[in-house]
This record gives structure tokens, C-alpha cells and sequence, in this order.
């Protein structure tokens, strides 16, 4: 089952972020509401988010718009960060050392995970599933 479609719902989280090197650590805080105390998602979404506006901070000249939505209980939490460069989302093969690792670590903590290109941009989604996850 995959979430509603995002542009049709308020997302639960709205976050605009600049071009610093705080903005992975803000949307940290942004997404907090989200989650209950002792949420089994929390760590997944948190660290998966902080890599996407990572990716944004690294890759881009620009800042983003994080939105994020927990339509409970039996549809996956989605995240979506959205940037304004063209260039494809792709995990690239850089030594660890030099960083690179965003979208393979998205990939290992997300059920599933995509980029939709735009006019203006792409937009990078991940979705974690609680009710695949309690089965699991």
C-alpha cells in the first residue's frame, strides 16, 4: 500500500529550510511531532530525513521544502524533500570518508524510497511502513 497522494494533503509537517549547514539538524527538530514516545519509526525517519536535506545542503546551491505526512495507522509515513536542481538523485560511489553514503543509507532505512523530477526541480520520497514493520 503506498501513501495518498502528497499533493492532494496537508502535510502533517511543513518545513522551509536554507542553504546551511544547520538545516539537516532543524528538520530533525521539524519532524519531532510525529512520533510518540517510543515510536519504532522514529529513528529510521529522523536519520533518513537528515540525510535528504543533507543531500541538499551538499548537492545543491539552494535550500528545500520538507513535508512530511503520518496518516496512521495502516499507511506508510511519507517524506518528501524537494530541491530546485534538475541534476538526478542517484546514490553516487565516493569513498566514505568524502560522504556519498545519503541515499544508500535512505535506501537501508526506508521501505521504499523514489524521486518524482519537476519543472523546478525533483522531489525525493521515503516511506516507512508501521504495519509491515509490526508483522516483521
Amino acid at each position: 500500500m503506498s501513501a495518498p497522494d502528497s499533493s492532494e494533503t496537508p502535510p502533517d509537517v511543513h518545513f522551509e529550510f536554507d542553504h546551511r549547514r544547520s538545516a539537516p539538524r532543524e528538520a530533525r527538530e521539524a519532524i519531532k511531532p510525529l512520533f510518540a514516545p517510543d515510536d519504532p519509526l522514529e529513528e529510521d525517519v529522523t536519520l533518513a530525513t537528515s540525510e535528504l536535506v543533507s543531500n541538499v545542503i551538499t548537492h545543491t546551491d539552494d535550500g528545500g521544502t520538507l513535508d512530511a505526512w503520518d496518516p496512521k495507522p495502516d499507511v506508510p509515513l511519507r517524506v518528501e524533500v524537494a530541491d530546485t536542481d534538475s541534476s538526478p538523485a542517484a546514490p553516487v560511489e565516493v569513498p566514505p570518508e568524502r560522504g556519498g553514503m545519503g541515499l544508500k543509507i535512505v535506501d537501508q532505512l526506508a521501505d521504499d524510497w523514489g524521486v518524482v523530477p519537476r519543472e523546478d526541480g525533483k522531489v525525493v520520497w521515503a516511506e516507512f511502513d508501521r504495519h509491515k514493520r509490526d508483522r516483521s
